[in-house]
């Protein structure tokens, strides 16, 4: 009989892929991340390789960005009720501003000359 090779080291650590993708939803940094399935950031950088094909970096953005998507949409319900969010918006992406710029006097006094209708000088 076969002798069954005896694996060696720790056994790995359960990633549950659903939770890793709500917490890159919420931005969580990736020491939260790691934080949260207490294991360290390289376990979770060999996690993503072997589940996603590519470094945490990638998945990390890919993922963040459905989060993002998902509060900008809530911030535009929330700005049809509240003022100040949509005052937020309106700085944000239509670049206004509460301070208008200022108007600079001329640098040199402007001379006003009114003359007659005979032609003199008043």
């Amino acid at each position: 009989m076969a002798e069954e090779k005896k694996k060696t080291g720790r056994p790995r650590i359960e990633i549950d892929k659903r939770q890793f993708e709500q917490l890159c939803g919420i931005q969580a940094t990736e020491e939260e991340i790691y934080g949260w399935f207490k294991c360290s950031s390289e376990t979770i950088r060999r996690w993503c390789r072997r589940e996603y094909g590519e470094p945490f970096c990638e998945v990390y953005k890919k993922l963040s960005s459905n989060g993002k998507i998902s509060l900008r949409r809530n911030l535009f319900h929330q700005a049809e009720k509240s003022v100040p969010a949509a005052i937020f918006l309106a700085k944000q992406h239509l670049g206004m501003r509460d301070n208008p710029e200022e108007v600079k006097a001329p640098a040199e006094p402007i001379r006003i000359v009114i003359e007659k209708p005979d032609g003199g000088d008043a």
